[in-house]
């Protein structure tokens, strides 16, 4: 009798060892292949989402060369909001392109440039960190992408003050107040404004020049926002993604491209729509 309870209490805690072991590989075993299904999944998204985007900027490539989608007439197309067109994939969803002007901003890559381009514009990117409170602000006052010239009717005066005075110097502030005047007045500023204030102000030819390829009065670069949204259910946001884009003649100078066939797009990025720093 005595060998018998003997037995039995050997046999006991080694059959919870068992189950404990096999409780623990299952376990193992379990997450393993939770694991692997959620990196299956994030594999299919990714994919389907590089997909869905190459299709959204196919069409939007279409549209940018059709005849009405020309540069200069583009403010003129736009929604108030900034809708620019719709694209039914067929699929449920429903996509909005969103336009806004968007080369009010200081080229931050000086890579490329001529050597007195790239020294001036070297110049203006640390007047303009010095001018501005924070990086936040700093970072919204330049782009990494795109044409040297800044839209002179859409740039900050921050923007305009840090550009006219690294390239002008001594020369800067009877042309920096008079274009700035030109700005407070409403006006839409044109070649022969730039060019009756660079006259008003006496700066010599070579001024002259420079400071032309810094400014623009027809700019080439839009913002734009992609908003991907479920037809039923109240329009629910599925995703959204911004950047830059080229609509102009500086496409082929500027953006990354192959061989045969240029891309408009500067840049591309999903967006996270409760960031209040979303374009807008």
């Amino acid at each position: 009798m005595t060998r018998d309870r003997s037995s039995r209490g050997f046999v006991l805690p080694v059959v919870i060892l068992l189950v404990v072991m096999v409780g623990a590989v299952s376990a193992i075993m379990l997450e393993r292949h939770v694991a692997r299904a959620k990196t299956v999944q994030r594999q299919i998204l990714a994919y389907q989402e590089h997909h869905g985007v190459r299709s959204i900027q196919t069409v939007i490539e279409a549209w940018r060369k059709t005849p009405t989608a020309q540069p200069r007439d583009i403010a003129q197309m736009l929604e108030d909001d900034g809708l620019a067109l719709t694209i039914d994939p067929g699929d449920g969803t429903s996509i909005g392109v969103y336009l806004f002007p968007g080369q009010g901003t200081m080229l931050r890559r000086t890579a490329g440039l001529a050597d007195n381009e790239r020294a001036a514009a070297e110049r203006a990117l640390l007047l303009l960190r010095e001018s501005v409170e924070d990086d936040e602000t700093f970072d919204r006052l330049v782009r990494r992408a795109g044409p040297l010239a800044v839209d002179v009717n859409q740039a900050s005066p921050v923007v305009i003050s840090a550009i006219v005075r690294a390239v002008l110097g001594d020369s800067a502030d009877a042309y920096e107040s008079r274009l700035l005047d030109a700005r407070l007045s409403g006006e839409t500023i044109g070649l022969q404004t730039l060019s009756n204030i660079a006259t008003e102000a006496e700066i010599d030819e070579d001024q002259r020049t420079l400071i032309s390829r810094f400014f623009t009065v027809t700019p080439d670069v839009w913002r734009f926002r992609i908003d991907v949204r479920s037809r039923a259910g109240g329009g629910r946001l599925y995703a959204q993604y911004g950047g830059l884009i080229l609509l102009g003649g500086s496409a082929t100078s500027t953006a990354a491209s192959t061989f045969e066939q240029p891309t408009p797009f500067l840049s591309w990025e999903r967006l996270n729509p409760d960031d209040p720093r979303t374009v807008k």
